[in-house]
């Protein structure tokens, strides 16, 4: 067994230099790939690997005092170690903690564990040719080998992640709703989940029992953006000089995968089949990134850039093709311009210059296999255009201030002068398809919609702060339900999200960490 033990100091003392020497030659953070000080790599080099190396030699020809040889290396080792973990906790979280230094860490503790081994063991012999022995050790060495890999992954990334995945629906009702949650935003609805954004990540909330499913939460990033895309969660942390995107399994939380990217600050993750088109908006937006949401490839970076001048993002929308951006560039006087994009490459396939009627920012949607631009003040001009090659269709008056798309049509919601009204445009023809009269909303505003399958939901506001939620049906506008939605305050900020049968309205405060969500 004291030769199994020496032999075993010996190979775990050579994993840890081979180790260390391999950590200070490592960048030690993600962003901009820095290293300790060069005195500071020379300082961990001699107390680690070379003393180590130098009292292999000394021990050899000095094999009485082999215990304190070894000891003296220990001590050395430790106090390296010592000095690396140090400097990996001065490491900003948000730069991104690389290999370099949880690795020499790793290498220390190797070092010390292979010399504090021969302290206890002595002089002494090792195991000759006989290859038995040497299976024990290489079998400790692998284990060794692989638990420090897992201390090195908790290290860089597992010790600021809080996730878990979700099990079996409770099938228990929700005493009564709305609910609070921890929360910035409504993502979205999948399946019997609601999902919520917040700052710290994302939350999955059973729409039957308001239980929390599963949670993907970080310690050491703010979260910036979320999207469901191809039945994924993808949101985007920030970093020092980037995002971190992280696509989490919708119906589970489970991690699909977790990926830095060099970019600005993002607003929007947006679908565009399987790749998620992350976004900044306004001033300074940036590169627009597509992201493949099966294995984290980049398969695009696209600059908002014309004249040679960097223009506003103002809107986008995306279709299972091509990915509509509405820009606002300024290198020639203001021009508004929507540029269509291919969703799998990024290449630009079109572009159309909008000729605005007033100031109001180019707003796009997507419309069945197409787009709709709205532009100019109220009543702002419709045009549609085919997604594929940008050919501009039928144009038309805007029936009211808020459009929801549902498939072919818009379903405009108006307060209107004497009373509330909801209209259907079939944005290929220009055609009214219905135009149904709205009682009981009168001083109500519309603040939100959206559409799924054959109904449509449009949240109005009161100048109160009261909340109403109009369910009407998409094909003739009748009224399948009107409800009041209960609200703590004066909700400035209600959003609301569908997905099948389901439907979700969120409140919020302003500048408020807290969601309060109402399951329809």
């Amino acid at each position: 067994m004291n030769l199994l033990a020496r032999a075993a100091g010996f190979v775990v003392i050579g994993i840890g230099m081979v180790a260390t020497i391999a950590g200070l030659a490592l960048p030690w953070t993600l962003a901009g790939s820095k290293h300790p000080d060069l005195v500071t790599i020379v300082g961990i080099a001699f107390l680690g690997p070379l003393l180590s190396a130098l009292c292999v030699a000394y021990s050899r020809s000095e094999p009485r005092r082999s215990r304190l040889i070894a000891a003296v290396a220990a001590v050395s080792a430790a106090a390296g170690g010592v000095i690396a973990i140090a400097l990996t906790r001065l490491i900003e979280p948000s730069s991104g903690i690389a290999l370099g230094g949880p690795v020499t860490v790793a290498g220390s503790a190797a070092l010390v564990l292979g010399w504090a081994v021969l302290t206890v063991t002595g002089s002494g012999t090792l195991p000759g040719r006989d290859w038995r022995p040497w299976t024990a050790v290489a079998a400790f060495s692998v284990v060794l080998v692989i638990a420090s890999g897992f201390a090195v992954d908790w290290a860089r990334e597992g010790r600021f992640v809080n996730a878990t995945t979700a099990g079996a629906s409770p099938g228990t009702k929700a005493e009564s709703w709305p609910l609070p949650f921890a929360g910035v935003e409504l993502v979205g609805v999948h399946g019997e989940l609601a999902i919520l954004r917040a700052g710290d990540g994302i939350r999955a909330v059973w729409l039957d029992s308001g239980t929390t499913a599963w949670q993907y939460l970080r310690s050491d990033l703010p979260s910036q953006a979320a999207g469901l895309v191809d039945d994924a969660v993808v949101v985007a942390f920030g970093t020092d000089d980037g995002v971190l995107v992280t696509a989490l399994e919708a119906a589970t939380g489970a991690e699909r995968f977790s990926r830095r990217y060099q970019s600005g600050k993002m607003a929007t993750v947006r679908a565009a089949g399987r790749t998620a088109v992350l976004s900044g908006t306004g001033v300074g937006a940036g590169d627009l990134l597509g992201i493949d949401t099966r294995s984290g490839e980049q398969r695009w970076r696209w600059s908002p850039v014309r004249s040679g001048a960097a223009c506003d993002v103002t809107d986008l929308a995306a279709t299972a093709e091509t990915v509509a951006v509405a820009l606002r560039c300024r290198a020639q006087g203001v021009d508004d311009v929507a540029v269509g994009l291919t969703a799998a490459t990024g290449a630009e396939r079109w572009s159309w210059h909008a000729i605005q009627r007033g100031g109001a920012e180019l707003r796009i949607y997507s419309a069945d296999a197409g787009f709709v631009t709205l532009t100019g003040a109220s009543p702002q001009r419709a045009t549609y255009m085919d997604a594929g090659t940008g050919t501009v269709g039928t144009r038309h008056d805007a029936k009211g201030t808020l459009p929801v798309p549902a498939g072919i049509t818009l379903i405009y919601a108006d307060p209107g002068s004497a009373s509330a009204h909801l209209s259907a445009v079939n944005v290929r023809t220009g055609a009214v398809q219905w135009d149904v009269g709205q009682t009981g909303l009168g001083g109500y505003q519309p603040i939100a919609g959206t559409a799924t399958d054959d109904r449509a939901y449009i949240l109005w506001r009161s100048t109160s702060g009261a909340l109403r939620l109009l369910t009407v049906a998409t094909t003739d506008g009748s009224t399948k339900e009107e409800r009041a939605i209960a609200c703590t305050t004066r909700c400035p900020e209600a959003s609301i999200a569908a997905a099948g049968p389901h439907a979700v309205v969120a409140t919020r405060e302003e500048k408020s960490t807290q969601l309060y969500l109402s399951a329809l």
